[in-house]
């Protein structure tokens, strides 16, 4: 067995590498598109980022000098999430990926609510479930937008903006992101603000939507049409459970497709009505 370690911000790159091999591979197997490349210097943001805010959290495997594993969860506001799980793809029904996920949901003892995103892959789904956690199939809503203008409602956010932020996210799913924002704008991505009601981020340049929360549905509804308007080319709307039924229509007025490859979202415990609500991949 590789050896595992708490993970260090020198990490970052590495883990980057792996995760992109280890999600070419699962795009491969399940004969999916190929997600458009990320810039490494912005992923190495978020990698830093966690290994610093959680340090009991995050953790690698080591073989012969480099990372065959990387697990990272956060816990905010007695909020636990796994954030990244991958094996290197010759290592995976080892038993490495079941170790690393049984030392980053330790961190998660005793939180009171508990949310994973998951692929499709059958070991992802079986893994998640034995933690006892419940899943909500997802789907995807992917194609270039058309015909979707920018609603007045909403305007851009800075970080003054970031009160709102955690107002917004205590009523949603129960726990400010915290430091995870400024993170993200740290990442260069586009803050969207409808005030008092919500936010979304989104990619910059159009590049698509990273996360979406607000206190009712029609200033959810503005702030997915305005990152629909603002997008160059396609885009992809992920994590639409049953909970997100108020963003289907949107999704589909504006020409993108449904498909049924959205993984799921599992939960236990007190993680708000998580509605209207997009998570982030990363940052749950």
């Amino acid at each position: 067995m590789p050896a595992i370690r708490p993970m260090r911000p020198e990490d970052a790159e590495a883990a980057f590498e792996l995760a992109v091999r280890c999600f070419d591979d699962l795009s491969e197997r399940f004969g999916l598109p190929h997600d458009p490349p990320h810039d490494p210097a912005i992923a190495h943001i978020r990698h830093r980022h966690l290994a610093r805010t959680d340090p009991d959290g995050c953790f690698v495997a080591e073989e012969d000098g480099g990372l065959v594993g990387v697990g990272l969860s956060i816990r905010r506001e007695g909020l636990w999430g796994l954030s990244l799980l991958v094996v290197d793809p010759r290592l995976q029904s080892t038993g490495l990926g079941s170790e690393l996920l049984r030392r980053t949901a330790a961190y998660g003892a005793g939180a009171r609510g508990r949310i994973i995103l998951s692929s499709q892959d059958a070991r992802a789904l079986r893994a998640y479930r034995r933690l006892g956690l419940w899943p909500q199939p997802c789907l995807k809503a992917v194609g270039t937008p058309r015909g979707v203008a920018e609603p007045a409602s909403v305007r851009p956010g800075t970080r003054a903006d970031i009160p709102l932020t955690e107002a917004v996210d205590r009523a949603v799913r129960g726990a400010a992101h915290g430091a995870d924002i400024g993170c993200l704008l740290d990442m260069r991505v586009e803050l969207l603000v409808v005030p008092d009601r919500g936010y979304a981020v989104t990619r910059e340049n159009g590049g698509g939507l990273r996360l979406l929360a607000a206190t009712d549905e029609e200033a959810a509804r503005d702030l997915l049409r305005a990152a629909l308007a603002r997008a160059e080319g396609e885009m992809g709307i992920e994590w639409l459970s049953e909970r997100q039924g108020w963003a289907l229509d949107v999704c589909l007025d504006a020409g993108l497709d449904l498909r049924v490859d959205g993984g799921a979202v599992f939960a236990d415990g007190e993680i708000g009505p998580f509605r209207p609500y997009l998570p982030s991949g990363a940052f749950l």
